[in-house]
């Protein structure tokens, strides 16, 4: 324990360098907790991007993970993504709040499943327009299928935002314009009046 002690030549001393102690302490302890979370973070969206033959390079697989995280982080959702050789078949455990993008390029198969408040959100055909538009575009034969994927989770990502920020609002109404929007009026009205 003596390791810990502080030793000093007055009270003021002695309370600067406890206080001084507890902080290095204290950031040592804080420095390794989000070291951890980081790691973590790393892990999970290693863990949600299913690529066992690894079709997809560096880049595009740290574009993907870091779509996840993000995903996860921002709005609570999971997102995983399956890239297989054989056929796609849809998965047995999904819960209310993942987010599955599965396709084969081998066999030209893409599957979108979205959870149903997601769906409702983004609204219903959007999930069935990439698997049917998007993706069978991007999978034909003189197509680059990994920017048809990074596209599919831009969209994906670009559509929940839109969502958070609210529609786009109109253009404010400057005095000329409304002078303009008055005098066309005005102009109507003197025409359909006899």
């Amino acid at each position: 324990m003596a390791l810990f002690s502080v030793r000093a030549q007055g009270p003021l001393e002695h309370i600067v360098r406890a206080l001084a102690l507890m902080l290095v302490v204290g950031l040592t302890i804080w420095g390794f907790w989000a070291n951890s979370q980081r790691h973590s973070e790393r892990l999970l969206a290693q863990q949600n991007l299913a690529d066992p033959d690894r079709r997809l390079n560096e880049d595009e697989r740290a574009q993907v993970q870091e779509l996840i995280t993000e995903l996860r982080t921002r709005y609570g959702l999971e997102l995983r993504v399956h890239i297989t050789r054989t056929e796609l078949t849809a998965p047995k455990e999904l819960n209310a709040k993942t987010i599955y993008v599965g396709i084969s390029p081998n066999t030209g198969q893409s599957m979108v499943l979205l959870p149903p408040l997601v769906q409702n959100a983004l609204g219903a055909d959007f999930a069935t327009r990439l698997t049917t538009e998007h993706f069978p575009f991007h999978l034909a034969p003189d197509k680059n299928w990994q920017k048809g994927l990074l596209l599919a989770l831009e969209l994906i990502r670009t559509r929940l935002a839109t969502l958070q920020t609210g529609p786009a609002t109109t253009q404010p109404v400057t005095p000329s314009a409304a002078a303009n929007a008055t005098n066309g009026a005005t102009v109507e009205k003197e025409r359909t009046t006899p």
